[in-house]
């Protein structure tokens, strides 16, 4: 008798806590995206941009759109890279203004994208930036989402995207594997970047976007101004970046057998039925100009990317 006035005693505890936290959560109201960013194709026609409350109370939310820049190679100056009216168009909704009831979840931000399948243009991008909000309802971690959108055209377009990895590493002598993704330059039209190819301090795949944090590049050979010969991808050797733990310098190393190269250049040729890529040589995750490593890849057998 007493295990079971101890239980339910306990039971109705949990209860109280479990109600007090649904209070305190209820009296944080606030509105947010679910992610900062996201990426559409131009053909995509209208998109709807999931925007989610936590309230219990009627409010109206305002938001902006900022249109896109980019540094022009040639001038090293900023210039529009993403007009509204031109490229995107906010639908139904000139105001700028949703309402949001009580029992709203989430709302959306319609937005109409110009589709110009045939031309190459490049990505453009926008930003919608929620900007106030009524009844004391706060902005969340999200309140700002990048909207890409994906030039049909671009000559890397077909080998773009997420790929399964399988690699052998030399440390554990086991089989990795692992999702790497292949991300076009917003500048380069013969020029990717491979998000999550190299291992941190943690031992995770590192991974950013564009370049910009903890990405390596590969480039391809030229058959005209928007043509690229898809069939090999040289990844260039010794491109570094900090690690985000420690801010030692992590670089790629070309690994063949027991040795390895800081100059050499990796490559990978494409399978022929075309579903991925085979790397010709292993590479390994450096630390800085020592002999030490976070990971190694083996050269045999050959590390794979297949396209997912």
């Amino acid at each position: 008798m007493k295990k079971i006035f101890i239980g339910a005693f306990a039971l109705a505890l949990a209860a109280m806590v479990s109600c007090n936290r649904n209070e305190s959560f209820k009296h944080i109201p606030f509105v947010y995206f679910e992610s900062s960013s996201i990426s559409v194709y131009e053909d995509a026609g209208t998109v709807r941009i999931p925007v989610y409350a936590s309230t219990d109370e009627d409010f109206t939310l305002s938001f902006v759109t900022v249109d896109g820049t980019k540094i022009d190679k040639a001038t090293g100056m900023e210039v529009p890279n993403g007009k509204a009216g031109e490229d995107y168009a906010v639908k139904d909704n000139d105001a700028a203004i949703i309402h949001f009831n009580a029992s709203d979840d989430v709302k959306y931000i319609e937005v109409n994208i110009t589709d110009r399948t045939g031309v190459l243009t490049g990505n453009k991008d926008f930003t919608i930036k929620l900007n106030s909000a009524g009844n004391d309802v706060s902005l969340g971690g999200f309140s700002t989402c990048k909207v890409t959108i994906i030039d049909n055209d671009h000559p890397l377009k077909e080998i773009l995207g997420p790929y399964a990895a399988t690699g052998t590493s030399l440390f554990s002598g086991t089989v990795e594997e692992w999702t790497l993704t292949m991300v076009a330059d917003p500048d380069d039209y013969f020029k990717v970047w491979f998000d999550g190819i190299l291992k941190d301090f943690e031992g995770d795949y590192l991974s950013g976007a564009d370049g910009k944090n903890h990405a390596i590049y590969g480039t391809f050979n030229k058959i005209d101004d928007i043509t690229a010969n898809l069939s090999t991808i040289t990844i260039p050797g010794g491109q570094k970046f900090a690690d985000p733990y420690n801010g030692n310098d992590i670089s790629i190393v070309y690994v063949s057998g027991n040795s390895f190269s800081p100059t050499n250049d990796i490559s990978l040729s494409r399978k022929d039925d075309g579903t991925g890529y085979v790397a010709n040589s292993g590479w390994g995750s450096r630390v800085g100009s020592t002999t030490s490593f976070y990971e190694i890849i083996g050269s045999n057998p050959q590390p794979t990317f297949i396209k997912k």
